[in-house]
């Protein structure tokens, strides 16, 4: 049997149903298989940036997200000890409770991908992703046209072919997609391995009414991290343990597993039940590329870094949000495929400066270097500070080349994200970035009217939708009148912004001519409409005619 689908995407972690999300958003039906029957019980990445978190707040989902934060979350410290029973050896603010200076209108959450994953999941599917687990992909070529997948329900060994105009390779570090292509990867390699062992257990009496939100032990016979992931007394804990290089847990038997938590633990007959172990290596590695033709990586298909500084999962959630739009717009014939090649040139350098943020976290504890702490920048920079140069940004000159930027003294410049703005909206308070839904967003200062009208015409010219927005008029203000200064403009200037989030284009004053201006710019960025095509899938089974 066969059937056709705009997107196909493999692999069904955070990632993978991060990208199904955001198409189904931008209304496009994705085909997502994952080759597991169920969601990981384990959760891996465990916090959500305030990045991620702008995102899915635009999405409507930042109040539920937090509603599932971690048990402990709130607390936020850390305790090192010998053995959690056992002698306590300090504590320290937690790794993810940093001030970010105002540059967002939310925060860090505290939430593991077995929390967060479930979430994504059921708005996808409730927007018209289709999303089958215990389904995998055993073969797929790409030609200029679209790639032929072949996936198989893994239940019943049923095959199906799937014509795709575009493959999301969501398919993790060891990508069987990326191998295939012949991408290669680059970057320090594997530093260490870590083993996870779930497990249940009542740990209150060694817990003694400490308020932590990790556990670190310290001992010789075990060097690891005890988390709590159920607030219930008897609840489920992770163990992430650390092991010698090349050591998988296929090597460590339930009995053994026990007997590493009872050591972390330091109660040698601890009643406990082990529920599930996996194991996975602290590395740091970057594709050669992250597009193959009608194949794009994502996640950590496309980069892999060490947890320290929470950076990882979200780094892959953002690469799907660049995507996605970008994506929504070449399939509808809205914009020439050649905008999918600023996937590449956008996400490629955000990952190399990433990694390397993540390793010199990863080495602090054995001090770094005088070039080391010269890189090292603020968890800020690293989430908001990014600088895109690429055929979907207008630049300006003289560029300085310079990767990010200080989101605490942002220059409002093309490429960069859009600096954060409290305006009240009707009477309620939100930030700018609650503004960019799913299009491209029009933001004019203060005396800058006109541009509204510009913006009309350049989206019924290019058929596509912009909204466009007045500051100070029409229930729109600015409440700190801060446009001007951080987006670099005059009272009659304007910004477009990407329905990423990113700045397109900017004009400081009022042109003659803003309507011929701005249809010029946006053609440019889309690369010129052209003729509309029908892609595999581009019907009522694939485009969402009236998106929600």
């Amino acid at each position: 049997m066969s059937e056709e689908t705009p997107v196909l995407i493999v692999g069904g972690s955070m990632v993978g149903l991060a990208s199904a999300l955001f198409l189904a958003h931008h209304g496009i039906r994705p085909l997502l298989v994952e080759r597991h029957a169920r969601l990981s019980m384990h959760p891996r990445s465990i916090s959500a940036t305030p990045r991620t978190m702008e995102i899915l707040r635009a999405l409507g989902l930042e109040r539920e997200v937090r509603a599932a934060e971690n048990p402990n979350a709130r607390y936020g410290r850390v305790v090192q000890v010998e053995s959690l029973a056992g002698r306590e050896l300090g504590w320290f603010d937690g790794p993810f409770r940093e001030d970010d200076d105002g540059v967002s209108a939310t925060g860090w959450t505290l939430i593991g991908q077995d929390r967060l994953e479930p979430i994504l999941f059921a708005r996808a599917e409730a927007l018209g992703a289709d999303i089958r687990l215990a389904t995998e992909m055993v073969d797929f070529h790409a030609d200029v046209d679209g790639v032929t997948a072949v996936i198989r329900d893994r239940a019943s060994g049923a095959t199906r072919t799937v014509r795709a105009a575009y493959l999301i390779a969501a398919d993790g570090n060891r990508s069987g997609i990326r191998a295939t292509l012949g991408i290669g990867t680059h970057g320090l390699g594997t530093f260490s391995r870590q083993l996870n062992v779930l497990f249940r257990a009542d740990l209150t009496e060694y817990v003694a009414g400490r308020r932590f939100f990790l556990c670190f032990v310290n001992r010789p016979e075990v060097h690891g991290v005890l988390g709590q992931l159920d607030a219930s007394p008897d609840g489920r804990w992770r163990f992430a343990a650390s092991v010698s290089p090349g050591q998988t847990h296929d090597r460590y038997s339930e009995r053994r597993c026990a007997e590493l938590v009872r050591t972390a633990v330091g109660v040698a007959d601890l009643d406990l039940t082990v529920l599930d172990v996996t194991s996975w290596e602290i590395a740091a590695r970057v594709a050669d590329r992250f597009r193959a033709g009608r194949v794009l990586l994502a996640g950590d298909a496309a980069h892999v870094m060490p947890p320290t500084g929470g950076f990882g999962g979200n780094l892959g959630v953002q690469d799907a949000h660049n995507l996605a739009w970008k994506l929504s717009l070449v399939l509808r014939g809205a914009a020439a495929p050649g905008l999918l090649d600023s996937y590449d040139a956008e996400r490629r350098p955000v990952a190399e400066f990433t990694v390397d943020q993540g390793v010199l976290r990863y080495r602090q504890h054995s001090n770094l270097d005088e070039a080391e702490a010269a890189r090292f920048r603020p968890p800020s920079t690293v989430q908001f500070g990014h600088i895109y140069r690429s055929p979907a940004v207008l630049p300006e000159n003289p560029d300085d080349g310079a990767v990010v930027e200080d989101p605490t003294r942002p220059s409002g410049r093309p490429g960069t994200r859009a600096p954060h703005l409290w305006l009240r909206h009707h009477g309620r308070d939100i930030g700018v970035h609650d503004l960019v839904r799913r299009d491209f967003l029009l933001l004019a200062a203060a005396r800058g009217g006109a541009w509204l009208a510009a913006a009309e015409r350049a989206a019924t010219d290019l058929g596509i939708p912009v909204d466009a927005y007045q500051v100070d008029s029409a229930g729109l203000v600015d409440v700190d009148g801060a446009i001007q200064n951080r987006y670099g403009l005059t009272d009659t200037g304007a910004v477009l912004i990407r329905p990423d989030g990113f700045i397109a284009y900017r004009a400081a004053r009022l042109p003659g001519d803003a309507a011929a201006a701005l249809t010029g710019v946006l053609g440019r960025l889309l690369g010129g409409r052209g003729p509309v095509r029908r892609q595999p899938g581009a019907d009522r089974a694939g485009l969402v005619a009236d998106r929600p």
